[in-house]
């Protein structure tokens, strides 16, 4: 079950993997395997050879995680994150206002589907409560 990630301040200090994991919410495994994928690079390593990452990974990979949650692949996710943080920093493209606003479209899609299994297991909800009324439990 995928679950959003964790949101708040990020202090303004290098990071090691472990902080990271604590600010995002996601393993330290996880982290490893979006690094090999380009998703998000350390700032760089200490002398014992530990990652050190800064504020900027720990956004990226909330990102990542919203992306995820909404049912994009992977591989989708990096141009959009690229896309999306390089509009917020004033750096954006054509290509990249492109590539947002076809997630955007994506979006909107999932939430609706998501609206819809909500009012669903709302139904149901009410459904088995006024089944177990009747049985008396």
């Amino acid at each position: 079950m995928l679950i959003s990630p964790v949101s708040g301040p990020v202090p303004d200090r290098p990071l090691h993997i472990g902080d990271v994991a604590d600010l995002t919410g996601l393993s330290l495994r996880s982290i490893r395997h979006y690094e090999d994928l380009g998703l998000v690079t350390p700032r760089g390593r200490t002398n014992g050879g530990f990652r050190i990452y800064g504020a900027e990974a720990v956004e990226r990979l909330r990102l990542v995680m919203d992306l995820k949650i909404i049912g994009l692949p992977l591989e989708r996710i990096r141009p959009i994150v690229d896309a999306c943080l390089a509009l917020e920093n004033g750096e954006g493209t054509d290509d990249d206002v492109a590539t947002v606003a076809e997630c955007r479209s994506d979006v909107t899609t999932a939430l609706a589907e998501i609206e819809q299994r909500l009012s669903a297991a709302k139904h149901l909800g009410q459904r088995l409560g006024q089944a177990t009324a009747r049985a008396g439990v």
